[in-house]
């Protein structure tokens, strides 16, 4: 093909191209992409056939934590306004919506991977004419593709802000059919014509590449608007066109030429200018890590790669090693085995024919040597550390004995590089949330959406409404990258209250399992149909049981009733027998204190006799007396 028949396109691409191979970027990133997959050992050759290949993958370990990390706390863009009356509220339900429908949160995912893995990101935003909406019926929409960072170009690689470049060019592989279909009316399609996948470097495998021709893509700008052509390495497919459409007509082919704008508090602007001073290219660029004087970024795995290298290599020297001092080796004089084939296998006997008795012995082996293991450990254990990719970070086990607020200690420090790493991540989707306003505010009209309305009861209704860009065409924004209520990393906090609330008795099985995180268990409706089937069988038996206390009941009623007569009848009895007991009681207290009374007259008459046998022996004793005396005295009587 002569040099004159070459697009301008394709001129621009081989340029980048160069550039690309003078900073290592079209050498480097496929062996980045080659490591994380595990492809670490090169083809064998004559001298290292036997070598064993064993990967330790600890670049793959590291990434996907740094990738967990970064996208642990999961945000959302929200739009703020100065402008009196702008129905922001309206505008950030709509842009949920369209968020949801083009899966943006998978798309970020993905990025992020990219950036990890390749050092960059780059997200390409488009209209895509043939488009279906979630209802089936609206044509056209937004949709975004990832670039990978060796298919996309620019006018100065040395800026790092992708709006201030004079021309960005982007190269894909596409079916001819649908280029042609695309093409402009007066292009020559036959020209259009599938061709060799140019600068492979990452090897790729096409199918049927008879069917697929590189086409470029270039943006650029002119007075402050974007504009975008098509080529191929010989034919421009599309000659420039802005990107932006032109609204007016497209109303009056829908039929809105009468309709106004509601009334939002805003003046008309009678030139029908936007706020934005200048039109945004639909692309945002995002890096890992900042590499300088370059708007292509440094992966996590650049770095990595020798390490990962020594690692598996001392871990192959040791395989090997042990490979080769596994096996027996024997030495053997001619004639001495006459045949016979040493197979170590156990017990297997072998006879000596040389006739001198140490016509067959086995070589002394060496010791398997565990300092390569050691390296080993060494690399691995200093290559986390350097890489931020400790045991804090990545959630393992430090210690049992340590408490829980000084592991979250220790797991907030470690998490303090990871927070520069995101916060770069989010100026990325500040500048996206950017691009989709953009979008919102001059490609969808009359667009039908729905969103969830949360009632003055606190339920939510799901509301139906449509946007119309016309209302937003006025209305300057402001992106803010708010972070949402709680973490993604946090389920195993979550389970770990979960599990102490259930052990305290403060919430049921029930409760336990609704409140189970969803990507944590994938059963949980089964689950809970289960429980309720048990609940419902343990109500049934319940009221069974309830029914036949309730007959107990009833005849426990039955009973105390004859038993209350019965009582009734024998009161008065009781009655009658405590009174006698009372008066039985009173007389026996009156018969003792008589009894007291008359043992107590006798001593008393006991004492009284006592006293006149006394009195009687005295006048006794001197009577006997007297009559002594006057015996002897010849006493007259008186």
């Amino acid at each position: 093909m002569q040099e004159e028949n070459i697009t301008n396109l394709w001129k621009l691409y081989q340029k980048g191209i160069e550039y690309q191979n003078s900073i290592g970027l079209r050498t480097n990133i496929p062996k980045f992409v080659d490591f994380y997959e595990g492809k670490q050992w090169p083809n064998a050759t004559e001298n290292t056939k036997n070598l064993p290949r064993p990967v330790i993958n600890i670049i793959k370990m590291i990434c996907r934590n740094k990738k967990a990390a970064l996208l642990s706390v999961p945000v959302r863009l929200v739009y703020e306004s100065e402008n009196v009356g702008a129905e922001v509220e309206k505008f950030n339900k709509f842009a949920e919506y369209i968020v949801k429908e083009i899966g943006l949160d998978e798309i970020d995912k993905n990025a992020v991977d990219d950036s990890v893995k390749k050092g960059s990101f780059f997200q390409h935003f488009y209209w895509d004419n043939e488009a279906v909406g979630k209802d089936g019926e609206y044509k056209g929409g937004l949709r975004c593709e990832l670039i990978d960072p060796l298919n996309i170009f620019f006018e100065n690689p040395c800026l790092l802000d992708e709006q201030k470049q004079q021309w960005i060019l982007i190269s894909s592989r596409e079916n001819v059919d649908s280029v042609r279909l695309k093409a402009d009316e007066d292009t020559d399609k036959e020209s259009i014509c599938g061709d060799e996948l140019q600068d492979n470097s990452y090897s790729t495998k096409e199918q049927d590449k008879e069917q697929l021709c590189t086409v470029l893509t270039r943006y650029f700008k002119k007075d402050g608007k974007v504009y975008c052509e098509r080529a191929t390495k010989v034919t421009v497919v599309n000659k420039p066109f802005a990107i932006i459409p032109d609204v007016e007509a497209a109303r009056r082919e829908l039929g809105y030429v009468n309709e106004d704008a509601p009334n939002n508090s805003l003046p008309d602007d009678a030139e029908g200018e936007s706020y934005a001073s200048e039109e945004l290219y639909p692309i945002v660029a995002g890096y890992y890590e900042k590499r300088e004087k370059c708007i292509y970024g440094l992966s996590e795995v650049e770095g990595l790669i020798p390490n990962q290298k020594a690692i598996n290599f001392n871990i192959a020297m040791f395989l090997l090693n042990a490979q080769e001092v596994s096996w027996g080796k024997y030495v053997a004089l001619p004639n001495a085995l006459k045949g016979q084939k040493i197979t170590n296998a156990p017990g297997q006997v072998l006879v000596d024919y040389s006739g001198t008795g140490n016509g067959i012995r086995k070589m002394t082996e060496q010791t398997i040597h565990s300092a390569s293991l050691d390296a080993v450990n060494m690399l691995t254990n200093l290559t986390r550390s350097v890489s931020g990719a400790t045991e804090l970070m990545t959630g393992e086990m430090v210690s049992s004995t340590m408490s829980g607020a000084a592991i979250a200690q220790l797991q907030a420090q470690a998490q303090t590089p990871i927070e520069e790493l995101r916060n770069t991540f989010w100026l990325a989707k500040k500048k996206q949330g950017e691009v989709l306003a953009q979008f919102y505010r001059n490609f969808y009209e009359q667009k039908p959406f729905n969103y969830e309305k949360t009632l003055e009861d606190g339920k939510k209704q799901k509301t139906i409404d449509k946007f119309s860009s016309r209302e937003f065409k006025k209305t300057s924004f402001n992106v803010v990258v708010e972070a949402t209520q709680g973490t993604r990393s946090s389920v195993a906090a979550d389970i770990n209250m979960l599990d102490n609330l259930l052990k305290g008795g403060a919430i049921t099985v029930e409760a336990y399992v609704e409140a189970y995180p969803d990507i944590a268990i994938g059963n949980k409706s089964k689950i809970l149909e289960i429980l309720k089937n048990k609940q419902n069988s343990e109500l049934e038996m319940a009221r069974a049981q309830i029914e036949q206390l309730q007959g107990q009941m009833q005849e426990m009623a039955k009973l105390t009733e004859q038993l209350t007569g019965v009582a009734n009848r024998i009161m008065p009895v009781i009655k009658e027998n405590n009174s006698l007991k009372v008066m039985c009681a009173e007389l026996a207290a009156d018969r003792q204190e008589a009894i007291a009374r008359i043992n107590q007259a006798n001593r008393q008459i006991t004492e009284q006799n006592k006293a006149m046998e006394q009195v009687f022996n005295d006048a006794q004793a001197l009577s006997q007396g007297y009559l002594d005396a006057t015996e002897q005295n010849k006493i007259p009587n008186a």
